[in-house]
Formats: structure tokens, C-alpha cells, sequence
């Protein structure tokens, strides 16, 4: 198949749905597929894309929506392609109509949004990365075509195993839904059993700065480090070096590829009881699930894992077995049967 994966923000911006990207397509392309990605030809440095790579409100997606498919137009009419993969919903109603398209979602929007009903209903293939997500958008949009499950993947690597210095580590972008404050609350319960307890707090955000002062106020400030972005080779080295990963995501979120990073470098895990993780944990067996919002909840879970370093081991032991069902090869071999359909 020639197809064309439709997306603006990956030459600029790397997060989970454009690290998806990445790593499918070249499993697509391992696979004898012709696989194009369609993308600006952004400078590195930019302040026009530095209003989109921090855009936290759909309406300025939107908009970039639309200017990059004013922008890509030529690409569609000088090139036949099989397909045309798209990422982004209103994507769906600004792209040319002649192309075959099959959406990808994500996640779940907060609330309906009248274009986004619109949009939804125009791709002849969906795409969602949990039943949380296809449901999720059912519900809300009314979608009666079917809805194609394919999770999120991980590239199967041995990694080297190193010394567990840190205690608790965050990684993930710094927005609402992320639940950091939750995290944040749960180390000043913990504080009063472990004085010397240490959080570090990696992504950056909207909420950051209140994230920040949060801490001032509760006097955390020797508990708890703001790393902001690192690279990918710090960020698996802080990985490896975490006895615990926390993800208080409370809302919106597929399988969240932050799960399946920490599985694969050995950091036991904690999550909410909430999106879709009871699709990657199963309690006690390969990680925990709190209350989400919970604090006290959160705080309690932490302080099992710290004690109890065998609970620790067998929940790492079992999150990295997990991952065999989740490799990039073998999901995309699921989504190429989707596309062939």
C-alpha cells in the first residue's frame, strides 16, 4: 500500500501521538509498506511553531488544522496514495475528500464540540488506542460505524539494569488532566514517615508554574525537583533509576505510552483507577491502581512500594511480561489489517 500519515506537528513537536507516529510507520515500512509522512519543513527554531507546540485549546489545533491542509494540498494532487492516515479529527474535514482517509484518536475530548461531530463521521476507518477511547467517543458523538481497537506500542529492547537512586518519578506533559497535583499532595503525607523523600517531576507545561508554587506552599521544595524536558536518553536513564512511576491521569487518556516506557526500564508502577489503565493493570499483579484524585490513596500506595521491595520486583517482573502484547511489530501488523479492510 502507498500511504500517506498526515501530520503537521511531528517535524516540531514529540509527544505520545508523534512518537506513535514514528513508530509505526517504520514498522509499516519494515513491513514492504510505501509509507509517506506529510509534515511542515519547520525551522528548529520558530516563534510561529512555538505557539502550536504549546497549544493546550482545540480551537488553535483547529486552526493549525487547517493551514497545514491549505499547505499540504499539493502534496494530495500531484501524488496518489491508498490511504490517507490522519491524527487529528477536524484533520478529516479540511483534507481533500478524493483521498480514502482512516482516523487514529488518542484520547477523549473534555466535551462535544459541533466540529468535531462533523468531522467524525467522514472517515471510512477508525482507528481508537483503547475501548475507554472508542467508547468514549461512541458516547459522545453517536459514531454507529465500527470503531478498530489497536493500543499503543513500545520498542522491545533489553536495557541495561542500574541502581534505583530515585524513589518516585512523573514523566509526562504538565497539563490538568495529568493529576500532578494529586502526586504532589500524596509527597507531603508521605513526608511525615520518609523526611527525605524525593519526587522528580519530568515534562514541562501550562501548569507548571503552579505546579511549582504548590510546592513552595506545602514546603516541599527539598522533596520534590522540576527537571522540565530532557532528552529521550536522560529520560530512560531517570527511568531506570526510579523505584516507582506515578500517573495520576484522571481523565481523556489512552494507553498512555509513559506505562509501557516504565515496564520496559523496570520501574514499578502506580496509576489511577481511571481512562483506560485496567486495560494495561491489573492490580497487584503488574502494577497499582489508586483512587484517582486521592492523595491519601496515592500516599498509601507509595508507601507499600518503598517497603516492600519483593511486591516491587514481582510488579516489574510481570509489567515488562505485559509488554509482549504490546510490541510496535505486532501492532502494526494490526493496524496494516485495518488499513487493507
Amino acid at each position: 500500500m502507498k500511504i500517506a500519515i498526515h501530520s503537521p506537528r511531528v517535524s516540531y513537536y514529540m509527544g505520545g501521538a508523534e512518537k506513535y507516529i514514528i513508530n509505526y510507520s517504520t514498522e509499516l515500512k519494515r513491513l514492504g509498506q510505501d509509507v509517506y509522512i506529510v509534515t511542515y519543513d519547520s525551522p528548529k527554531k520558530s516563534e510561529w511553531f512555538k505557539k502550536f507546540q504549546n497549544a493546550t485549546k482545540p480551537s488553535l489545533w483547529d486552526k493549525e488544522s487547517l493551514l497545514f491542509a491549505k499547505e499540504s494540498e499539493r502534496v494530495y494532487e500531484k501524488n496518489y496514495f491508498d490511504l490517507v492516515v490522519l491524527h487529528y479529527n477536524t484533520d478529516c474535514i479540511n483534507i481533500s475528500k478524493k483521498n480514502k482517509l482512516c482516523l487514529h484518536l488518542h484520547g477523549l475530548p473534555d466535551k462535544g464540540r459541533p466540529i468535531e461531530n462533523k468531522a467524525v463521521k467522514i472517515p471510512k476507518k477508525i482507528i481508537a488506542v483503547s475501548n475507554y477511547v472508542a467508547k468514549g467517543w461512541e458516547k459522545l458523538y453517536n459514531i454507529n460505524k465500527q470503531i478498530f481497537i489497536v493500543p499503543n506500542g513500545i520498542n522491545l529492547k533489553k536495557v541495561k539494569k542500574i541502581d534505583k537512586k530515585i524513589e518516585v518519578i512523573f514523566f509526562g506533559r504538565l497539563i490538568k488532566i495529568k493529576g500532578v497535583e494529586t502526586l504532589i499532595k500524596s509527597i507531603k503525607i508521605l513526608k511525615k514517615d520518609f523526611k527525605e523523600i524525593k519526587l522528580e517531576i519530568i515534562g514541562d507545561g501550562p501548569e507548571r508554574e503552579c505546579l511549582i508554587k504548590l510546592t513552595k506552599k506545602l514546603k516541599l521544595l527539598d522533596n520534590i525537583i522540576f527537571l522540565g524536558r530532557i532528552n529521550d536518553k536522560e529520560l530512560t536513564k531517570k527511568i531506570l533509576q526510579a523505584k516507582i512511576s506515578v500517573f495520576p491521569s484522571y481523565a481523556r487518556e489512552g494507553i498512555m505510552t509513559t506505562l509501557l516506557e516504565a515496564s520496559l526500564c523496570g520501574s514499578a508502577i502506580i496509576v489511577a483507577d481511571a481512562c483506560n489503565n485496567r486495560e494495561f493493570i491489573k492490580n497487584n499483579h503488574n502494577g497499582l491502581l489508586f483512587k484517582p484524585k486521592d492523595s491519601v490513596d496515592l500516599a498509601e500506595k507509595i508507601k507499600i512500594l518503598l517497603l516492600d521491595k519483593k511486591l516491587r520486583n514481582k510488579l516489574i517482573k510481570n509489567s515488562y511480561k505485559t509488554l509482549n502484547h504490546f510490541s510496535w511489530r505486532k501492532q502494526a501488523e494490526k493496524i496494516l489489517k485495518v488499513y487493507k479492510k
